[in-house]
């Protein structure tokens, strides 16, 4: 409970400055640099590596590679959708759902990706059991 707390810390934390920066300075655009900001990651990092070492944070820094490309996708599906229907929520929801499918899609691929070359070169690997 304690480390959801932390996390639940940090990126509200992290939230804040976002909102903060964006209302104080000219630049609003610096509030969506720092709302990018991987607080969350950092933190999940930090406390998987913790509590179950290199390994699992390895996996987890893998997955979130991801989900951060698929951040990208969902901020472009958001701003498109924006600009083309000026509707805030129906654009934030659109945008969620481009980075749910997108991280998926792309972790899938990847998958494989690995699967052929592993396949192919005969490679024995702790994944080798995922088929």
């Amino acid at each position: 409970m304690k480390l959801v707390l932390i996390k639940f810390l940090v990126g509200g934390f992290a939230v804040l400055i976002s909102y903060i920066v964006s209302v104080v300075l000219p630049w609003k655009e610096f509030g969506g640099i720092f709302a990018t900001f991987p607080a969350v990651f950092l933190v999940s990092m930090f406390i998987t590596g913790m509590q179950f070492g290199d390994k699992v944070a390895m996996h987890v820094s893998r997955g979130a590679v991801f989900g951060m490309i698929g951040v990208l996708f969902s901020i472009l599906a958001t701003w498109g959708l924006l600009q083309a229907t000026q509707m805030w929520l129906v654009s934030i929801i659109g945008g969620f759902v481009v980075w749910f499918v997108s991280a998926l899609v792309i972790f899938e691929m990847v998958e494989f990706i690995f699967r052929k070359r592993r396949d192919k070169h005969g490679w024995k690997t702790e994944r080798s059991n995922d088929k």
